[in-house]
């Protein structure tokens, strides 16, 4: 499961501004990063990041697999023009899908993600 090519936050200067000028969303499992960037107006730019302190590789691999399966079914009502960044903390390695993705839209409506 994949994100398309052109929503992948690939660049490590857009993650460094995501990370210095945006704005920060903590919850339990998960902190979002928010930068409305001028240079990606058509569309979402998606990064995600899994640290060791989560677990081994088949862990960190799993949760990155989880956040980008709710990134497909909850990403088309996103406003465009956005770099975000998702953090996954240490609960999110024992989280399960339903978990994951009940606090992403919380997130994501508390940082005014959503199209109205």
């Amino acid at each position: 499961m994949r994100l398309p090519r052109g929503k992948v936050l690939r660049s490590w200067s857009l993650f460094r501004r995501v990370r210095e000028e945006g704005r920060s969303f903590r919850g339990r499992h998960l902190v979002l990063g928010v930068l409305e960037a001028p240079e990606v107006a058509r569309t979402i730019k998606v990064g995600i990041i899994t640290t060791k302190r989560l677990g081994n590789a088949v862990v960190r691999n799993r949760v990155r697999r989880r956040l980008r399966g709710i990134l497909q079914r909850r990403g088309e009502g996103l406003k465009p023009g956005q770099c975000l960044v998702l953090v996954a903390r240490g609960p999110a390695a024992t989280a399960d899908s339903a978990a994951l993705e009940k606090e992403w839209n919380w997130l994501a409506r508390k940082a005014g993600l959503y199209a109205e």
